[in-house]
């Protein structure tokens, strides 16, 4: 198993030190190593361990390794399973309640049917097991064609009514400008 950690990790980490004056973004970081390390302790369970393990500016990234069910959930598992323990009750800790209310939407953007999220891999194994794999590869296209059209208006609207910082705007640009660079 390889570990590589690229220069657009530290330059996002850097920015988010200079920027988070509440430690909000850690308590991110920290809900989405939580999501890697459930995909990762249940591909060592069945002895499938990655290949390679990426930090990089547009996240972290698992290559390899089972693709199995129980192990495409396990991020999603964990980030909901925190989101009921520390999200829900009301506790008195504003940074523990924080830290679980933001488990809820990693869980829920690792479920949008694009590219290598688990969304996608669900989707994928749900169509191949009910499609041909011609017909389920055009479906899974088109699932994430329409995903990624109305993932900037939604967030856009979100944005006009107050419901979602400014700022998630850019990294949603952000994300998709990494994503586009790293394929290259």
């Amino acid at each position: 198993m390889r570990f590589e950690a690229g220069l657009s990790f530290f330059a996002v980490i850097g920015v988010l030190v200079c920027t988070d004056r509440e430690g909000v973004s850690f308590l991110c970081l920290l809900a989405c190593m939580l999501h890697e390390f459930g995909h990762l302790a249940v591909m060592l369970y069945e002895k499938r361990p990655p290949a390679l393990i990426r930090l990089y500016g547009g996240g972290i990234h698992i290559s390899g390794g089972s693709t199995s069910v129980p192990a495409v959930i396990a991020g999603c598992a964990v980030n909901l399973t925190l989101f009921a323990v520390f999200g829900l009750p009301p506790w008195e800790s504003r940074t523990l309640r924080l830290f679980g209310v933001m488990n809820l939407p990693v869980a829920l953007f690792n479920l949008l049917p694009i590219r290598e999220l688990d969304g996608k891999l669900l989707l994928d194994k749900l169509l191949l097991s009910a499609f041909p794999a011609e017909r389920a590869v055009r479906i899974s296209e088109l699932c994430e064609r329409v995903t990624a059209a109305l993932i900037i208006p939604a967030a856009l609207f979100l944005v006009f009514t107050g419901k979602l910082n400014f700022s998630a705007i850019i990294f949603l640009f952000y994300l998709s400008a990494v994503e586009i660079f790293e394929k290259i």
